[in-house]
């Protein structure tokens, strides 16, 4: 990969567009990226990463918006780099989600996340290969071979990151190599194993718990307890259920027997208890029939006068032809009379006390005559009728006339009083139009003002702190000022003496090349300041600079806000400021609310004007046709006053004609039916006379004193019937009854003594209890060996199924755990990832060593170490020191601050090399080494720059990323970023001075 050009738009710290041509600087081959605390330096790095990746380097990833706070609202927060990889030139461009100014109308919209990449072909053109954040970022994965965890360790060499991974223990290596390196296929199978173990283990306890099962239904069974130390070895829980076999078939002939002889003794008391029931029962139904003749003998009497009442009805039946007759006849009288008596009800009193035939036939005729006189009253009935309907409607219409002029009239009282109030409103909106302009600008100018005093009141108070701070930080300047001078100074002094300690006999001096020296300086007391010594002082001063200039900017631009909000505000007070503008906003609010009140006003008073003159105009006429209806309503009157003094003359009473015609027809027709009843009651009664004369002569005949005597003998054919039954019931029985008391049996059964038959039924359920006993438990015994048989056969199966399992999970888990390295076989207490890991760390700390020993003058080399983990810490994963001016390992956290930085930055540089050759051997032909040069002395410094300078070889680029002064006389090539208050700026430079 090598970088050629990067363009970098309103990012972070750039307010403008800025550009870095790298390819300028690879020619140089050694560049050095300096500037300022917060200049901007990280953020050049960042857009790189951000170009490649779509977002910024570790910890700084997701933090917020990379968008600048210097840059214009209308300009777009971009990043643009040209770069070769893998032999292929591309150009990717890239936008941040961020806000920007709506196209139409005011405010900001937001805007997604854009990236363009484009490849160059032969023919110098640019071809886009993706426009999508997915397929951009697979293909420039696909063409860097690498992902950002990887790229940001090989490229940018964070020294902080790998001074830390170096004096970290495995665990933190172990994380840092997985997220470079392709560990995924051995961590899954480490999970894998894990999981199969967990499997086995869920399956033998699956089996182990069948086993357990059986071997507690065995022992429910038994009634044994099974043996405590079953689960290490599961057999002889079969030796145990074998024993209890054995006494449970003995239970089983036992329980036999015993059932065989209650089940004798149960049908010997039953047949006893059977015998003793019989004897019972003929004793009981030979008293009861001895006690029942006696009873039937009681009766006799009641025999006899049914039969007298049924010899009595057989005379009686000869008269029931002229009976029926007789009766028929005198109630066919009876109904006629009855009908008479309320036909002649509904007439006069006259016609009830001497009720006569012809005579209500007369005043029957009189009635219809008088029914024709009253059909000429219908006429004079229709007309009353009509008038009442036509001068009913003539009413209403003269009602709804006078409701129309009175809702009009208070219509328009009502309208008078709203034309007024819409007229004031109207006039108010006026007023109200014309002062708005006013108004609104009286607000706008106190909202300014209370906005100016909050300022100031603010910056008032931040300018309390920030003065403190700047007079601290020009104290702490001076002192770091004073220490650089006292350090120089001794260093200046002692610089002979310096000398003097590098001199070797036979060696040429490096001031005069002489190869004696007679007289070498010593160093004087306190002259022990070395190079080292007064850069780390200027490194300081530096700092401490840096802290007053940025504490005395903060200070500049408070001062300059706090002029600009008195010059609106001045000293008046915020809080009356701001009662002020509220004051004012309110104002507007109203004239606002009050002019376009009075838009509607308008239109309404305008509609109500034209609705007064129609509402006016309606008024009148109603009024007139109110009038013209009054005057016929007094005609219709008149007229109906005599139809109706006519009609009440001739209804005599009557409600209406069709009432008066139906009085009279409901009176001639019951004169004229109380004629004919009383005809045919008189008839019929005649005729019932005649017939109880021949009936009373005929019951004399029969032997009846009279004919009532006759009546009372009658019975009809169920009675007799029922008489026949009973005569015959009594003498049937009678006769049953002296067969049953005269029978032998009966009479044996009565002589023998009466049988105990509570003590045959005790006995007989005592032995039926004892018999089901017996059966139960024979049951249950024969149960419990079956069982214990099946139980027997089924924990066989269980224990076979369980020892496979058991072998299993027992290999599956030795496995599983040295594979994890918590296995006592596993004596490094390393994972196979961490295994395989310890490979990759092994080329690593080898690629590392040369650069090492190189950078270090021969002394130190990294070799990696295996050793095993302590307590619960894992091993294999180790990095020692190998010192060689002793021949003794160290560990990394013995090294000197310098040393550190010596070893970190061989460790990224090992590194590089190792993921690089990971990724497919893709060339990585630009660098950057990110600080820490500030810990070396001056030839350690200088051994690093070599060891940097023999990575350009073949055209590499490396960047140095550092704040050391003197690297800036020893780099000539530099990217120099220059922090201003409206954003930084970069300040390249590649000739060389002469």
């Amino acid at each position: 990969m090598r970088l050629h050009r990067l363009t970098v738009t309103a990012l972070q710290a750039f307010a403008g567009t800025q550009e870095v041509d790298f390819d300028a600087l690879s020619e140089a081959g050694l560049f050095l990226l300096h500037g300022d605390t917060g200049a901007g330096k990280t953020t050049l790095l960042d857009a790189i990463v951000f170009a490649l990746f779509g977002d910024v380097p570790g910890e700084r990833a997701g933090t917020g918006s990379l968008r600048s706070d210097h840059a214009a609202s209308d300009v777009r927060t971009e990043v643009q780099l040209e770069a070769t990889l893998r032999g292929r030139r591309v150009r990717i461009t890239r936008r941040p989600k961020q806000e920007r100014p709506k196209l139409r109308g005011d405010g900001m919209t937001v805007e997604q996340h854009a990236v363009t990449v484009e490849g160059l072909d032969p023919d110098g053109s640019w071809r886009v290969l993706a426009t999508r954040a997915d397929d951009a970022g697979l293909e420039l994965e696909r063409l860097l071979g690498m992902n950002r965890e990887q790229f940001c360790q090989v490229v940018l060499l964070p020294q902080g990151a790998f001074a830390k991974f170096l004096r970290a223990g495995s665990d933190e290596r172990e994380a840092l190599l997985k997220k470079l390196f392709a560990a995924e296929r051995f961590t899954d199978a480490e999970a894998w194993l894990r999981l199969r173990r967990q499997e086995a283990a869920s399956a033998k306890s699956e089996a182990a718990a069948t086993v357990q099962g059986v071997a507690e239904r065995i022992a429910q069974a038994g009634a044994a307890e099974p043996p405590e130390d079953w689960a290490e070895a599961p057999g002889i829980l079969e030796a145990w259920a074998d024993g209890l076999a054995v006494p449970a078939r003995a239970e089983v002939v036992a329980a036999e027997s015993m059932r065989d002889r209650e089940a004798a003794v149960r049908t010997a008391a039953a047949a006893a208890l059977a015998a003793g029931r019989e004897l019972a029962a003929r004793r009981t139904r030979h008293a009861e029939a001895v006690a029942r003749l006696a009873g039937w003998e009681a009766r006799r009497a009641q025999r006899d006068a049914a039969e007298a009442e049924l010899r009595a009805a057989g005379r009686a039946a000869g008269l029931e032809a002229l009976l029926g007759e007789l009766a028929e006849r005198e109630a066919a009288a009876a109904s006629a009379q009855a009908a008479a008596e309320t036909a002649l009800a509904g007439l006069g009193a006259a016609a009830r006390s001497a009720p006569d035939p012809a005579g209500l036939q007369v005043q029957a005729i009189e009635l219809r005559a008088r029914l024709g006189e009253a059909r000429g009253l219908r006429a004079v009935e229709d007309r009353v009728a009509g008038g009442e309907q036509v001068l009913t409607g003539a009413r209403g219409a003269v009602a709804q006339e006078a409701e129309a002029a009175r809702e009009a009239g208070a219509w328009l009282a009502s309208a008078a009083v709203r034309r007024v109030d819409l007229s004031a409103t109207v006039e108010r909106a006026r007023e109200a139009a014309a002062s708005l302009p006013g108004l609104q600008a009286g607000a706008q100018g106190a909202r300014t003002r209370a906005e100016a005093a909050a300022r100031r009141d603010d910056v008032r108070r931040r300018l309390a702190g920030v003065a403190e701070a700047a007079l601290a930080a020009r104290a702490a300047e001076q002192e770091a000022r004073q220490a650089w001078l006292d350090v120089r100074e001794a260093r200046l002094a002692g610089m002979a003496a310096h000398l003097a300690a590098e001199l070797r006999p036979g060696e040429p001096c490096t001031v005069c090349g002489a190869v004696e020296h007679p007289s070498p300086a010593a160093a004087g007391d306190g002259e022990t300041a070395d190079a080292a010594a007064e850069q780390a002082a200027l490194v300081v001063l530096e700092a401490r600079s840096a802290e007053r200039e940025a504490q005395e900017a903060v200070r500049a631009e408070l001062d300059a806000a706090l002029a600009a909000a008195l010059a609106v505000a001045g000293e008046d007070d915020a809080g009356a400021l701001r009662a002020a503008a509220v004051r004012g906003e309110e104002q507007v609010a109203a004239a606002v609310a009050a002019a376009a009140a009075g838009e509607g006003a308008a239109a309404a008073l305008a509609q109500l004007e034209a609705a007064q003159s129609a509402r006016e105009a309606a008024r009148a006429t109603a009024e007139q046709a109110r009038a013209r209806g009054e005057a016929l309503v007094a005609q219709r009157e008149a007229a109906l006053a005599e139809d109706r003094a006519l009609l009440a003359a001739g209804l005599d009473g009557a409600p209406d004609v069709a009432a008066l015609q139906a009085r009279l027809t409901a009176a001639a027709e019951a004169h004229e039916r109380a004629a004919g009843a009383l005809e045919r009651a008189v008839a019929l009664q005649q005729e019932a006379a005649a017939a109880g004369a021949r009936a009373a002569e005929a019951a004399r005949g029969a032997g009846f004193a009279d004919l009532d005597a006759a009546r009372a003998a009658a019975r009809d054919e169920a009675r007799r019937e029922d008489l026949v039954g009973r005569l015959r019931e009594f003498d049937d029985g009678l006769a049953e009854l002296r067969a049953l008391a005269a029978d032998e049996h009966g009479r044996a059964a009565a002589a023998s003594p009466e049988p105990d038959l509570a003590a045959l039924e005790a006995e007989s359920v005592a032995a039926d209890a004892a018999s089901a006993a017996a059966e139960r438990g024979c049951a249950l015994a024969a149960q419990r060996a079956e069982e214990l048989t099946e139980l027997r056969g089924t924990l066989s199966e269980a224990v076979a199924a369980l020892r496979p399992l058991a072998e299993r999970a027992r290999q599956v888990r030795e496995l599983a755990h040295l594979v994890d390295g918590s296995s006592a076989a596993n004596r490094l207490r390393m994972r196979l990832s961490a295994y395989v890991l310890a490979a990759r760390l092994e080329e690593i700390a080898a690629a590392a060593s040369g650069r090492l020993e190189a950078m270090s003058g021969g002394r130190y080399t990294l070799i990696h170490c295996d050793e095993g983990g302590r307590g619960r810490s894992r091993g294999g994963l180790e990095l020692r020191v190998v010192d060689g001016w002793t021949g003794r390992e160290r560990a990394p956290a013995t090294l000197s601050g310098g040393e550190t930085f010596l070893a970190s930055l061989a460790l990224a540089l090992g590194l590089a090399d190792v993921v690089a050759a990971e990724s497919g051997g893709a060339r990585l032909e630009t660098l950057f080494v990110d600080e820490g040069f500030g810990t070396l002395d001056e030839r350690a410094l200088e051994e690093v720059l070599e060891v940097l300078d023999r990575l350009r070889d073949g055209g590499r680029a490396v960047g140095i990323v550092s704040h050391v002064a003197e690297l800036r006389d020893r780099v000539h090539a530099r990217v120099h970023v220059v922090k201003g208050r409206a954003g930084s700026h970069v300040v390249q430079a590649t000739a060389t001075p002469a």
